[in-house]
């Protein structure tokens, strides 16, 4: 199916006409939703109203014609009427998940929805950005057995002794892994970014150097990229763990958000996660990612529409991640998360930053209009595996809900 969206005054032979016309064959007005399912359209023609559009607006159409589109789908938009909105709608795109097509007509730009198909068994890259080598051995002895084959392990060290290089030296492995010491301290950002781009894999985990992941987490994150055609991020339940490894009761940010392995919406997903202030996703430890979803911003990685998350370089990757596409959340943890006092949580200057950052990335967020689709505490969600022609539904985040339900059972209230 082709469509043909609010040009009244142009009609593109076998396409579906949408607009206000009385002779349209959908009545609709830009802004709406498209009454179509996911990877429906072949190809959308988009007149000038789109470049007339304020940039959240455009960015709405634009999450929207990524919505529909099939894999490899085209949106054409033109004839623009102002030459500054090409350059805009190029980032907008970018951010949404769509790729430029070959340069057209310079009043006209089209863009083209990636194929995310995943078939075998692509690499996958552990990233591991060390410092402290207290626990490193455990999260490097949980990277080495994971029961996915195609691996390499990728650890930048930022210590200031041998220790981890140690540990490194005295394994066996069985799958590549690359071991470089950073010739002077680089800090956290830069060393994320050095492990970043020295992973070959088409798919990243990133590994903190006291977590810890199971077994079968690479393989079960991958399977749901398999599995679900518009996936940007898998991830699942973590556990908190202490220095020994006990496990530790959960926080709000630990429990499950769904009752059941779910496909999140993106969109709703990091709007939730935003508005809220709270990393129901996970740290950089729990999530799989396909490397060229971030690659797009180089050199400034990693930031969401300029709001760079130092402290939250977590937040900042799914941000940008989900509103390319879905989140597959299961909820059998695969992963565990260490709480310790060498973290650098506790350090009242690091949480203060971190606290100014998120509010930075919600500024950024609202000035693009990302909150009014849904209230912050609702997910738009399919079942995982996904079922055919599945239609979105809304349901409420567990963990908002649970925690309003234990409160009121004490006898307080939420706000209390």
């Amino acid at each position: 199916m082709r469509i043909c969206v609010a040009d009244p005054d142009r009609r593109v032979e076998g396409a579906l006409a949408l607009d206000e016309r009385d002779d349209a064959h959908v009545s609709f007005r830009l802004g709406d939703e498209f009454p179509f399912l996911d990877r429906a359209v072949a190809a959308i023609h988009a007149g000038s109203a789109v470049g007339d559009l304020d940039r959240p607006g455009q960015l709405q159409f634009l999450l929207e014609c990524r919505r529909v589109l099939a894999p490899g789908g085209l949106v054409h938009i033109g004839p623009l009427s102002s030459a500054s909105s090409q350059p805009r709608l190029v980032e907008l795109a970018r951010m949404a998940g769509l790729a430029r097509a070959a340069p057209g007509e310079r009043d006209r730009v089209s863009f083209r929805k990636p194929v995310r198909v995943v078939t075998g068994d692509p690499l996958v890259t552990i990233a591991i950005p060390a410092y402290n080598a207290r626990f490193f051995e455990a999260a490097l002895d949980g990277a080495l057995a994971q029961t996915y084959g195609n691996i390499e392990i990728v650890i930048r060290d930022d210590s200031r002794d041998a220790a981890i290089e140690s540990i490194v030296r005295s394994r066996q492995p069985r799958v590549p892994l690359r071991y470089v010491r950073n010739t002077h301290r680089l800090g956290v950002r830069a060393n994320y970014i050095e492990c970043f781009e020295s992973a070959n894999g088409p798919f990243v985990k990133f590994l903190c150097d006291d977590d810890v992941l199971a077994r079968d987490c690479v393989e079960r994150l991958m399977e749901a990229f398999r599995r679900v055609p518009d996936l940007t991020l898998a991830t699942s339940r973590r556990r908190r763990i202490d220095a020994h490894s006990v496990r530790l009761p959960d926080q709000p940010a630990t429990m499950p958000i769904v009752d059941a392995d779910t496909v999140i919406s993106g969109v709703s997903l990091a709007n939730a996660m935003l508005m809220v202030g709270l990393n129901m996703i996970g740290e950089p430890s729990t999530v799989l990612f396909r490397k060229a979803d971030l690659e797009d911003q180089r050199p400034a990685f990693f930031n969401f529409d300029g709001a760079h998350g130092r402290g939250v370089i977590d937040i900042v990757m799914w941000t940008a991640l989900l509103l390319k596409g879905d989140a597959a959340y299961l909820v059998e943890p695969a992963s565990a998360f260490r709480v310790h006092a060498q973290q650098r949580q506790h350090d009242p200057t690091v949480a203060a930053r971190s606290l100014d950052s998120i509010r930075e990335l919600q500024a950024a967020w609202l000035a693009l209009g990302l909150h009014r689709r849904r209230a912050p505490h609702m997910l738009a969600t399919q079942p995982y595996p996904p079922q055919p022609d599945a239609d979105w539904t809304e349901q409420q985040v567990r963990s908002f809900k649970v925690t309003v339900n234990e409160t009121a059972r004490a006898g307080r209230s939420p706000a209390s």
